[in-house]
């Protein structure tokens, strides 16, 4: 029997059990239709502008959240958002971005990155890497300490922020203070390990994970964080995962590898909570702490740091 967080008992029961084939075209559509532009907050701000990938052939949409009060070499974040890599938008994660950057001071930068199965994952990740890159290298056009600057998502975007956290160690021509990733997918294999893979727990279905997985089509680099084998030398991680996400065993089992690492790590399991609560259930309790947490972790790796 499946314990829930009592906020959410009676509201689990009656969630829907899938969402549709999300290989589906018209499936997708759907799920990436942004919606009504957010309605104003008093103490937080948002413009839209683009950055140039790294080829210089397409303008990367972001959405860039600034407290209302303006000061320079403020920390900062990239956000990308979650959805599989191959549906959501801005709009999905707007209520954490506001969030973060009302609770830490800090200026995000939300990435409208291109997705599966439209585009590989090459052209998803270069999307994500060339705004993170973009931030670092012109820190006045945002008001941020370049030596500052967290990477976060969920779901596929804590995927994709872990992975960027790989390439930018890498690479070495940026340097994250943090990867801060949410309920993370980090493998396209059902290890033995993942047992909660086969606990037929709700919200993302075994079905809908492997359908996203083949919309990215074979494993490439880096996209896939649990396939890398060197883990150390990574910028310090903070995983928060609920208790009855089907991806809870692969987030744990990388931040363990991460640990064992000598990575710097913060692990929190959330107990009775589903794969995407924040998104679902923003109004709980249970959401207000994951947030707190999430804006602990970004204080002490970031700002203070």
């Amino acid at each position: 029997m499946i314990w829930w967080d009592p906020e959410l008992r009676d509201r689990m029961a009656t969630f829907p059990s899938a969402r549709g084939d999300l290989s589906d075209p018209a499936v997708l559509a759907v799920l990436r239709d942004p919606g009504p532009e957010p309605a104003p907050e008093p103490d937080v701000t948002w413009t839209h502008t683009t950055v140039p990938n790294t080829a210089g052939d397409h303008d990367v949409p972001v959405r860039v959240y600034r407290p209302a009060q303006p000061h320079p070499n403020r920390p900062g974040y990239v956000l990308l958002h979650g959805g599989g890599l191959s549906f959501g938008s801005l709009n999905t994660e707007h209520r954490r971005c506001v969030a973060l950057c009302r609770d830490t001071g800090a200026v995000g930068v939300a990435v409208d990155f291109r997705m599966a199965p439209d585009h590989p994952p090459a052209v998803i990740f270069d999307d994500a890497y060339s705004v993170l890159r973009h931030v670092t290298e012109h820190p006045g056009a945002y008001d941020v300490d370049p030596r500052r600057i967290a990477v976060t998502g969920s779901s596929g975007g804590g995927m994709l922020t872990l992975a960027l956290a790989q390439l930018a160690r890498d690479r070495g021509d940026t340097a994250p203070a943090l990867q801060l990733a949410l309920y993370p997918n980090t493998d396209d294999r059902v290890l033995p390990a993942h047992a909660s893979r086969r606990e037929g727990l709700p919200v993302i279905p075994e079905e809908a994970i492997a359908q996203v997985m083949v919309n990215l089509g074979p494993p490439a680099p880096y996209i896939v964080p649990n396939r890398t084998e060197d883990l150390t030398g990574l910028c310090p991680a903070a995983i928060l995962v609920g208790q009855n996400d089907p991806l809870r065993d692969e987030a744990v089992d990388y931040a363990w590898r991460l640990l064992r690492s000598g990575v710097p790590t913060e692990l929190h399991v959330l107990p009775g909570l589903p794969h995407g609560f924040d998104v679902f259930f923003p109004d709980v309790g249970a959401t207000r702490h994951a947030d707190d947490l999430a804006a602990r972790a970004f204080r002490r790796f970031v700002s203070e740091a």
